[in-house]
């Protein structure tokens, strides 16, 4: 038995009928588009696999080389510090050695002072007018010696107990024969004018003083005094 459709629904399947090729012919893009981006997307896909393969195949060599080059360096850094040893040792060895022959050496110098001092005349007694003896490495004498003048061309005018004299004061050593002197004339000959003379720093005390260093640096042995006929 047929079914009468009306003719609004009629209509409506009408129109849905005329439709229909529309949208087969949209579902087949869509169908043709979703297998493109598929493709697409396997492709994409393989690529970003063999990415990745490449990037860890690079990322191990890479940590290979590294541990090559941090191998490399504490190799490096040991051997330096077996070479630092090595120098520290040589140059604490040569040190010593050194030390040692400094040692030796001063020995055998202060043994040939003993000797040179062993051979020396025993010391006499201070001569007239020194004020000031010193003794250089060997025994040596440097005699500080004052020597008084009287000074007869005393200027007019002056007036004075005391007698007027000129100073002199000599430093000589028995050993090299090294002379220095210091001179102050036309002074009335009392004790303070002798002890300013010698203790004056441009005076007395500067020969003093020359005296002094030089008995540090002298090693000239006195010659015996000729003896009298």
């Amino acid at each position: 038995m047929f079914r009468i459709i009306s003719t609004a629904r009629l209509a409506e399947l009408d129109n849905l009928a005329s439709a229909f090729p529309m949208v087969r012919s949209k579902c087949d893009g869509l169908q043709k588009d979703l297998e493109t981006e598929q493709r697409r997307t396997e492709e994409l896909t393989v690529k970003v696999e063999l990415d990745t393969a490449r990037f860890r195949q690079e990322l191990a060599d890479l940590s290979q080389q590294a541990e090559a080059r941090v191998t490399e360096a504490r190799a490096s850094v040991q051997r330096t510090q077996q070479q630092a040893a090595a120098l520290i040792d040589a140059a604490v060895q040569r040190a010593n050695d050194i030390e040692r022959r400094a040692d030796e050496k001063v020995r055998e110098l202060n043994a040939e002072i003993e000797q040179l001092k062993a051979k020396l005349p025993h010391p006499t007694p201070n001569p007239e007018g020194v004020v000031a003896r010193y003794q250089n490495l060997v025994g040596a004498l440097i005699d500080l010696t004052l020597v008084v003048t009287e000074d007869t061309t005393e200027a007019p005018g002056y007036s004075y107990s005391s007698t007027c004299v000129d100073l002199k004061l000599v430093s000589l050593c028995s050993g090299c024969g090294y002379r220095e002197e210091e001179t102050r004339e036309q002074v009335y000959d009392t004790p303070d004018a002798r002890s300013n003379f010698l203790e004056n720093t441009y005076e007395g005390g500067k020969l003093k003083h020359w005296a002094q260093e030089h008995a540090e640096t002298c090693r000239a042995v006195a010659l015996p005094l000729p003896r009298a006929a």
